[in-house]
């Protein structure tokens, strides 16, 4: 027998950025689920809604069906008279439109009394949108990161502009590792002279060596890492990409601050939006639970020194699949009041900021070096987006267990890279399978409030 239906009641202003939009219709079933449907627009490719309730925050993506957009909502709290801000994003071939408002769900279906200003939705300007249907990376949109340092992580990678590093292929931009011996040679790890500069003009990263490498100091591993020209301070960012496979990889949608105003890492902050590690059978060594290609995680960093700093994280983990099988939406919502962070309609993180600020909250003794900053600092700065794919490195664990054979180097071991990840490339090469190894990436919107 088919679901009872009740429709729930739209309240308040809607801010609507085309006059052609209609209302949303929230329709509520017997079974405690509810249907949203949107009326198809010319042009339109795809919609999505985002709801935020008091201390939560759900994305999900439409259908479109008997000409109108639709989706079933199971994730929407069943509390009486809750007041929920609904924001419709509609995508066309070359532009985005949104629309928002305020619904009130309630367990009856009745009307509720208006819904006073104070509860208006917070209007967003997008300042980035980039779904890479030009067909290359636009360099008004991306710098490339070109330095032999591939992180603060002991990753084994270089970040190069090459064109087999990161390129756009059929709308989706690729970011892809490869072994630099393809490049230059199984000789150059051994006796070369890496001078990134003469190589590829420039160098944007001098630390840890990364304009000058020589020998066995050379990384064994060529990727990219895209950085947006665009920042946003507090406001939303969705990106749409689907992970690679294979093992040791690491990519990575992270944010960093513009400029290190508080000082260097981790005293301006750092906002990981997504990580994730490439291995199918990688799991936790007591429990056995899925730690790979089927979990990722979100996290954000902030602290005093490298040595003495704090992190808030969270993780989500798929059944029967990972999420290099498909793609997802993995999202930022960032105000001066809270940072949230999720993938498509799972909420991660929804960390609120701590109100006597994060020197209280993480502990740290002596001089308050976010004194002079925001309630929220160090997370009241510009950051921008980094895009990138790592391998190796610190984010791997010998706490952890891979099969068929187990992690082939040590964290921090002097020859690490080259006398145990390389020299074990016979185990972890047949794991990479052409462009199964990339991170691709559909759509990136950055948003400011």
């Amino acid at each position: 027998m088919a679901a009872k239906l009740t429709v729930l009641s739209i309240l308040v202003s809607v801010i609507s950025l085309c006059a052609c939009q209609s209302e949303p219709r929230f329709v509520k079933r017997d079974d405690g689920s509810t249907d949203v449907i949107v009326q198809d627009l010319p042009g339109v490719k795809d919609v999505a809604v985002t709801l935020t309730g008091y201390s939560w925050t759900y994305r999900y993506e439409l259908r479109k069906t008997a000409g109108a957009w639709r989706a079933t909502l199971s994730n929407i709290p069943d509390g009486p008279d809750a007041e929920i801000l609904y924001e419709v994003d509609y995508h066309f071939d070359t532009s985005m439109s949104k629309q928002e408002g305020t619904i009130q769900y309630s367990n009856t279906g009745t009307v509720a009394p208006p819904v006073s200003p104070r509860h208006l939705q917070r209007r967003a300007t997008t300042v980035l949108f980039d779904d890479f249907s030009s067909g290359h990376i636009n360099p008004q949109n991306w710098q490339h990161a070109v330095t032999a340092n591939g992180g603060g992580g002991n990753e084994f990678n270089m970040y190069t502009p090459e064109a087999v590093n990161s390129y756009v292929k059929n709308g989706e931009l690729y970011i892809r590792p490869t072994l630099t011996t393809d490049r230059f040679g199984d000789n150059f790890l051994k006796n070369g002279n890496l001078d990134v500069k003469a190589v590829w003009g420039t160098c944007t990263g001098s630390a840890r060596d990364g304009c000058m490498r020589h020998g066995s100091k050379i990384p064994v591993i060529m990727s990219a890492s895209l950085t947006s020209k665009t920042h946003i301070r507090y406001g939303k960012i969705e990106v749409v990409a689907k992970l690679p496979k294979g093992d040791w990889l690491w990519p990575a949608i992270w944010m960093l601050p513009t400029e290190a105003h508080y000082g260097g890492w981790p005293r301006s902050g750092e906002i990981d939006i997504m990580e994730a590690r490439g291995n199918l059978h990688y799991k936790t060594a007591k429990q056995g639970w899925q730690a790979g290609a089927a979990q990722e995680h979100a996290t954000i960093h902030y602290g005093a020194a490298w040595n003495n700093k704090k992190s808030h994280g969270g993780q989500h983990t798929l059944q029967g699949t990972t999420f290099a099988d498909n793609f997802h939406t993995y999202w930022i919502d960032w105000t001066a009041d809270y940072v949230k962070l999720g993938v498509d309609s799972h909420t991660l993180i929804a960390f609120n900021t701590p109100s006597q600020g994060y020197w209280h909250e993480g502990n740290f003794q002596g001089n308050n070096i976010w004194a002079n900053g925001g309630k929220d600092a160090p997370f009241d700065r510009p950051f921008h987006l980094i895009l990138n794919v790592a391998v190796g490195g610190n984010w791997f664990s010998h706490g952890m267990t891979n099969s068929p054979y187990p992690q082939p180097w040590h964290d921090g071991w002097p020859d690490a890279m080259m006398g145990e990840f390389w020299h074990a490339r016979h185990l972890w090469w047949p794991t990479w399978h052409g462009e199964d190894v990339a991170m691709k990436i559909k759509s990136v919107k950055m948003q400011q409030y």
